[in-house]
């Protein structure tokens, strides 16, 4: 009978080493762990101008990962472009800031091809300056007092957006799976055998 119990001991504490080994995969993937690495994304300035053009630098990506880079903000999604990082997970792209979008904060996102979110960075879409032939036009304006008919755009804050980050489905499923399977197994190994008395 002694036997017996350490026999089934033994067969228990293998089978929940097994069962850690086994849902490991599953726990890393919903944590993102195994899906891509988060890269970081560096500008020169977290100032955009509104229709120029920003260089924008990639590091500690997926190697040879394509990325899509989007502007989010309260009035929506907007993409920039796409860019696929080099051997190292690296990358620098000169890409056009869309000249009609409303000014103020925005996060500049890197979208994996699974549609997780893998860096972000807070910016501030700025108005662009105007051409010196503008300038020399709208001088004698700015010496009337105001009329109230003009309306100016909304000035840029520094509030933080509360904005939805991107998930993925796949992932979302498989931290699910891996809980439940792994509740399933910790119950069944708790259970004590029935041992004949």
């Amino acid at each position: 009978m002694l036997v017996y119990r350490n026999w089934t001991r033994h067969v228990l504490t293998a089978s929940a080493v097994a069962a850690l080994v086994a849902a490991a995969p599953a726990v890393a993937v919903a944590n993102g762990a195994m899906a891509h690495p988060e890269g970081t994304l560096k500008l020169a300035s977290r100032q955009l101008v509104s229709g120029s053009t920003v260089l924008i630098r990639g590091e500690m990506f997926a190697e040879r990962g394509k990325l899509r880079l989007l502007l989010v903000g309260v009035a929506g999604r907007f993409q920039l472009g796409e860019v696929t990082a080099d051997s190292v997970g690296g990358f620098a792209e000169s890409l056009e800031v869309p000249a009609n979008l409303a000014l103020g904060a925005y996060r500049l996102v890197a979208i994996a091809t699974d549609d997780d979110e893998v860096a972000s960075l807070n910016v501030e879409l700025l108005a662009a300056a105007p051409d010196a032939d503008e300038e020399h036009e709208h001088a004698g304006e700015a010496n009337h007092p105001d009329d109230g008919e003009h309306t100016d755009a909304a000035e840029p804050t520094d509030e933080p957006l509360s904005l939805d980050r991107a998930g993925s489905p796949l992932v979302t499923g498989g931290a699910v799976v891996a809980i439940l399977l792994a509740l399933v197994t910790g119950g069944l190994l708790l259970r004590r055998p029935q041992g004949v008395t």
